[in-house]
C-alpha cells in the first residue's frame, strides 16, 4: 500500500488529500500539520474583523480519522529523499515518518519588513492578519483603541482598513507604492477604489515608506515620509512570502518566489511534490515567474500534486492570478498582467477601457462598472483584465481568466453567448464592449 504524506493542510494540502482519496482510495494518507483544527480559512479573517463573519466559522474540523487519514500534529523539520523519511517535531519530541511520496504544502508566512522598532511593537499592538489567533489579539486590542494604522495596500490591507473603520474613529493606510493594489490593478483602475475608501473615512497615504514603528511600552504609531502617525492598534499587511524553509533544510531547490517545481508539481527530490503558496508560480500566459499567492491557484496545484503523488500524470499549466476582493461596497477584480507587468514581460499592450452602466439606460437601479481589457498588439491575444464595480466584477473577470487558460482570442470572444436580462445586464455586455475597443486599437 502506497504511503503518501501531505505536509500542511491549507488549500493545496486539502485539495491534494481529497484528490488522492478519490483517485487512489487504497492509498495510505498521513497529514503533518501543527493546527489544532483541521482547516483554517484565512481569506475570511478581514471580514470577521469587520463583523461580517463569525470567528468561530473560520476554523473547521473535517474528521480526518473517519476518512481513514492519519493526522500527525506537529511540524516537519526536514526530508531525507534517499531514506524516504520525514523528521518532524511533536509535543513529545522528534520522530521519523516514512513515505513513498510526499507533498509539501506549507503555504506562506506574513512578510515582516526590516523597519526600525518593528521587533518591539510586533504582537504588542501591531499584528499581522494571517491567523485566527491574530484576529483574536486585534479584537482584544480594539476595546481600548480609537485610532488604527494599516501598513500595506494589497488586498488584505484594504480589507483590514475598511474593517477597522467599523470599530475606530480614525484609520490611516500607508503604502510604499504610489497606488492601491500595486501589481494587481493599473493606477487608473485603482483610483475609484481609493475614492471609495476615502469617502468612508480611511486616510490614505501612498508613496509613503514607513521609516519607524513607534513603541511606548506598546505600539503607538509609525513615522512615514517625515510625518508621525499616532495610533493605538496597527495591522501589518506588507504581503506574504513562501514558507519554503523545510525545502531549504532538505536540500530541495528553491528560488525567490518559493520552491522550484515543474508542471507536474515535482520538486528536485524524486517522489517529493510541492503545491500552493510555498511554490514559485508561473504565468499561464507565457511561463513568466509571478509572485502570486492565491487560494484558487493553490487548490489547482494541490489537485495536480495529488494525482501525480498517487501515480498519475496530470499537468499544471500555470496561473492567471485571477483575483477578487470586496472593499466596502466595491467588488474589485483582475486577472493576468497589468500594463506594467506586461511591459516587464516584453509585451506591447493595447487596452480597451469602458466606464458604463451594467443595465440598460431605461432600467432603474443601474450601477456603473469600470472595466479594462489588455491585449498584446503583436499577437492579438488577451493579456489581462481589471474591473471595479458594486457587483459583477468577478463574473466578467472570470471570463477573461477562462480565455487566458484556454487560449480563446479576443477576435473570437463575440462567439461566447452571455446570458441577458435587462434586470441583470445589457444585450451587449460591458465586457464585450471593452474587448471590441481593444480590437479596434489592435487593428490600427
Amino acid at each position: 500500500m502506497k504511503h503518501i504524506v501531505i505536509i500542511g493542510l491549507g488549500s493545496a494540502g486539502y485539495a491534494a488529500l481529497m484528490t488522492i482519496r478519490r483517485t487512489a482510495p487504497k492509498a495510505r494518507i498521513s497529514v503533518i500539520d501543527p493546527k489544532l483544527s483541521d482547516l483554517m480559512h484565512p481569506c475570511g479573517i478581514p471580514y470577521s474583523l469587520g463583523g461580517h463573519v463569525p470567528a468561530a466559522g473560520l476554523e473547521q474540523d473535517i474528521f480526518l480519522s473517519k476518512m481513514g487519514v492519519e493526522k500527525l500534529g506537529g511540524r516537519a523539520l526536514r526530508i531525507d529523499g534517499d531514506a524516504r523519511t520525514i523528521t518532524m517535531r511533536t509535543d513529545d519530541g522528534e520522530r521519523e515518518v516514512r513515505f513513498d511520496a510526499a507533498i509539501i504544502a506549507t503555504g506562506n508566512a506574513p512578510f515582516i519588513p526590516p523597519i526600525a522598532g518593528m521587533e518591539r511593537a510586533l504582537y504588542n499592538g501591531l499584528y499581522p492578519l494571517a491567523t485566527v489567533g491574530d484576529l483574536k489579539k486585534i479584537n482584544e486590542r480594539l476595546n481600548s483603541s480609537a485610532r488604527g494604522i494599516v501598513i500595506g495596500a494589497g488586498a488584505i490591507g484594504l480589507e483590514a482598513a475598511m474593517a477597522l473603520r467599523e470599530h475606530l474613529t480614525a484609520v490611516s493606510l500607508l503604502e510604499l507604492q504610489p497606488q492601491l493594489l500595486p501589481g494587481i490593478l493599473d493606477p487608473d483602475m485603482s483610483a475609484p477604489v481609493r475614492e471609495h475608501m476615502e469617502f468612508h473615512g480611511v486616510v490614505i497615504k501612498t508613496g509613503t515608506a514607513v521609516e519607524e514603528v513607534l513603541c511606548d511600552g506598546a505600539f503607538a504609531g509609525v513615522t512615514g515620509g517625515g510625518t508621525a502617525y499616532a495610533a493605538d492598534v496597527g495591522i501589518l499587511a506588507a504581503g506574504f512570502r513562501a514558507e519554503s524553509e523545510l525545502a531549504d533544510r532538505s536540500g530541495i531547490t528553491t528560488e525567490p518566489y518559493g520552491i522550484t517545481v515543474d508542471e507536474y508539481m515535482r520538486s528536485s527530490i524524486p517522489g517529493v511534490f510541492a503545491a500552493g503558496d510555498c511554490v514559485a508560480a508561473w504565468s499561464v500566459i507565457d511561463g513568466y515567474r509571478l509572485p502570486v499567492k492565491l487560494a484558487t491557484g493553490a487548490y489547482r496545484q494541490g489537485i495536480v500534486a495529488g494525482i501525480n503523488a498517487a501515480g498519475g500524470d496530470a499537468v499544471y499549466r500555470g496561473t492567471a492570478g485571477t483575483f477578487v476582493t470586496k472593499v466596502g461596497g466595491l467588488e474589485v477584480a483582475g486577472t493576468g498582467y497589468t500594463t506594467a507587468s506586461a511591459k516587464a514581460a516584453g509585451y506591447a499592450t493595447v487596452e480597451g477601457k469602458i466606464r458604463t452602466g451594467i443595465l440598460p439606460d431605461y432600467f432603474p437601479g443601474n450601477t456603473e462598472i469600470s472595466l479594462k481589457v489588455l491585449c498584446d498588439k503583436g499577437s492579438g491575444r488577451f493579456l489581462g483584465a481589471q474591473a471595479v464595480t458594486e457587483k459583477g466584477a468577478a463574473e466578467r473577470i472570470n471570463l477573461v481568466s477562462m480565455a487566458l487558460e484556454t487560449g480563446l482570442m479576443p477576435a473570437d470572444f463575440w462567439r461566447v453567448e452571455l446570458a441577458y436580462c435587462p434586470a441583470v445586464s445589457e444585450v451587449i455586455d460591458p465586457l464585450n464592449k471593452a474587448v471590441e475597443f481593444a480590437l479596434r486599437r489592435i487593428a490600427r
